[in-house]
């Protein structure tokens, strides 16, 4: 006869604890998909928020920042922080993302991503203006500054890949690679695919991609793009940490926080 109390055990299920931020951002999702905060609306003020929301300015800034990160909002000095002008499905999935983000393996993730960036590359260096070739360059050298103080760079590299999207003045893919950005970090974390001089390498790599993008040639920042991308996943395969795996809230706060796992189990 089996053991009662195993069979009663079985019907528990892991606590995932929730963040402040992770609450607002739902609750921002709850509104937009009720239509109460509509595509290029403004959000009241951060002092504002965190008045209603009872937590502290600091954690209503993470919540924005992580919004603004992943292409959902924008924030301005003058405009202060705008629902970016995006149909309520896409931006409802982006926030989806954020949060409830699923397993995806390597090898799915560069395929799509390898394909994606160096698209990306290409029409930046084709349709980019003056002032979204400066953000390019400006997001590239906050990774620089992280990089050369040996800090971690994954959000700033991130970012460099979101700013090349912009440049491409096509909101669907600027979209689709900000989809992808959360799975992104998680597999960045989770391989430590930032050590051992990866992120100094990368670093020289997006100048590379960003003089081509400079020059007008299309050809060669697709190609930089592409080997950009798979040098990353190179470096994962030689000397990435495979036996390990992250919550997803040790993922989310960036703590390399690890649980062993039999390495039949790694990717």
């Amino acid at each position: 006869m089996d053991d009662p109390d195993f069979d009663v055990s079985r019907h528990f299920q892991k606590i995932k604890i929730r963040r402040p931020p992770d609450i607002i951002i739902e609750q921002i999702s709850d509104l937009i998909a009720r239509r109460i905060i509509k595509a290029g609306q403004k959000l009241p003020a951060e002092r504002v928020l965190a008045e209603r929301f009872d937590v502290s300015r600091g954690t209503v800034r993470e919540a924005l920042r992580r919004l603004e990160f992943f292409g959902i909002v924008r924030t301005s000095p003058q405009s202060g922080t705008v629902v970016e002008n995006l149909s309520e499905h896409v931006l409802i999935g982006l926030i989806s993302n954020i949060l409830n983000a699923g397993d995806t393996s390597p090898e799915m993730l560069i395929e799509v991503r390898g394909a994606l960036e160096a698209l990306s590359a290409r029409l930046a260096t084709e349709r980019a203006h003056g002032a979204q070739i400066a953000e390019i360059r400006k997001a590239q050298q906050r990774m620089r500054e992280q990089a050369e103080a040996n800090a971690y760079t994954l959000e700033e590299d991130l970012l460099f890949h979101l700013k090349v999207a912009e440049a491409t003045n096509n909101n669907l893919l600027r979209s689709l690679i900000a989809l992808m950005g959360p799975d992104v970090l998680r597999f960045s974390h989770q391989h430590a695919t930032y050590k051992d001089g990866r992120m100094h390498a990368a670093a020289n790599e997006h100048d590379a991609i960003i003089a081509a993008i400079e020059s007008g040639k299309p050809d060669e920042a697709e190609k930089l793009m592409k080997q950009h991308i798979d040098k990353s996943y190179e470096h994962y395969r030689r000397d990435g940490n495979t036996d390990a795996t992250l919550d997803d809230g040790e993922a989310e706060s960036g703590k390399p926080v690890r649980k062993r796992r039999p390495k039949a189990a790694a990717v």
